[in-house]
C-alpha cells in the first residue's frame, strides 16, 4: 500500500503561480507611467557626474555659502537618488538637484543645489547654480550662486 502524500504547495501550485502572476502585475499596473523615464535620467546623471561635480566646486568658492553651510562635502554616490534630474528631449540641456552637507555643526540643517546646464560643444555650460536651505526656518533662503 502505497501511502505516500504529495506535500500541499504541490497540490496547489497552479494557484499559487496564478496569485503571484496577478499580484505581480497589480503591482506593476499601479507604478506611475513617468518611472521608467526618471530611471534614465538618473542613469544618464549618473553617467556624467562632471555636471554635479563642477557646480558643487564654484559654489564651494561662494563666501555666502562657506559662513553659512561651511566647506561643502563631497557629493555621496546617493544624493542624487534623494533628488531629482529632468533632461530635456535632445538631451542638450538638463535640471538638477541633489542635497548638499556642509562640515558646519549645525542641528537638522537641510539644504539643497538646484542646476540648470546646456551642452554647448560637448561641454556642460550652467545657467544658474542656486543653493536652498530650507531647516532651520532661522536660516531659510535661497542662495544664487551663478545666473547667466
Amino acid at each position: 500500500m502505497n501511502s505516500y502524500k504529495r506535500p500541499w504547495y504541490k497540490l496547489k501550485r497552479t494557484w499559487i503561480i496564478l496569485f503571484l502572476l496577478t499580484f505581480i502585475g497589480l503591482f506593476v499596473s499601479t507604478l506611475p507611467p513617468e518611472l521608467s523615464r526618471n530611471i534614465t535620467y538618473l542613469t544618464k546623471a549618473y553617467s556624467e557626474p562632471e555636471i554635479c561635480e563642477g557646480a558643487l566646486a564654484i559654489a564651494k568658492t561662494d563666501t555666502t555659502v562657506l559662513k553659512l553651510l561651511g566647506n561643502l562635502e563631497p557629493l555621496g554616490s546617493l544624493d542624487m537618488l534623494n533628488g531629482s534630474v529632468g533632461y530635456s528631449q535632445n538631451g542638450d540641456s538638463v535640471g538638477i538637484t541633489i542635497n548638499v552637507r556642509g562640515d558646519k555643526e549645525i542641528n537638522n540643517i537641510r539644504s539643497k543645489m538646484d542646476v540648470l546646464a546646456e551642452k554647448i560643444n560637448n561641454k556642460w555650460e550652467y545657467i544658474s547654480i542656486n543653493i536652498r536651505i530650507k531647516k532651520p526656518e532661522a536660516l531659510k533662503q535661497t542662495i544664487p550662486i551663478l545666473k547667466k
